[in-house]
């Protein structure tokens, strides 16, 4: 038989599943560099927009002290719920120890809550390796998060001067960059509310 005259042959049963592995393999490649890349948060800038944060809190530092989120009123405050085995969460500690550096003095409040069931004995060591300088608290048995039914980590609410919410996001996000920055200084530069003055 001439080659003219032979049969071309396609890809066959094996050359199809090839096929197939590739192009999952790069759906799962332009995922993975997708969820590796921060993007920067939603925000609500309109205070008309905002809604109140549901639930006061009490947690313990590292050091055992309490910590009452209605004492931080009157500063915008970022609640950050992250555990140490979890690598976004990791990931965004330079930001946020980058912004509490820049905006600690400017009256932002960073209040990192972490889930991880060994307490202090899992954190501690973790705060010292990063050098993070920002509150954290400790809910090893996730109380707060169940209270607020926190899909995943990282989940992170941003509050203005009044505990309302002036942005939530579920997952990794870049935090410090320069469209959260401005953002942040119009949160800061809003005027505190008066004492006893309703949220609503």
């Amino acid at each position: 038989m001439s080659e003219a005259t032979r049969p071309r042959r396609g890809l066959g049963r094996r050359g199809w599943q090839l096929v197939a592995m590739l192009a999952l393999l790069a759906a799962y490649l332009v995922l993975r560099q997708l969820a590796a890349t921060p993007r920067a948060p939603a925000l609500a800038p309109a205070a008309a927009a905002r809604a109140p944060f549901p639930v006061d809190f009490t947690l313990p530092d590292l050091q055992g002290n309490l910590v009452r989120l209605a004492d931080t009123r009157g500063r915008v405050v970022l609640l950050n719920f992250w555990a140490t085995w979890c690598p976004p969460c990791r990931a965004e500690m330079p930001a946020l120890e980058a912004l509490h550096r820049d905006y600690q003095k400017r009256g932002l409040t960073i209040l990192a809550i972490s889930s991880d069931v060994e307490g202090e004995k899992a954190v501690a060591p973790f705060v010292r390796r990063y050098g993070l300088t920002f509150t954290v608290l400790l809910d090893p048995r996730n109380t707060l998060g169940e209270r607020l039914q926190v899909r995943g980590l990282p989940t992170t609410y941003l509050l203005d001067k009044a505990g309302r919410i002036a942005a939530y996001e579920v997952g990794i996000r870049d935090w410090n960059g320069s469209k959260m920055r401005r953002f942040l200084e119009a949160l800061l530069a809003e005027e505190a509310p008066l004492d006893g003055a309703s949220d609503s």
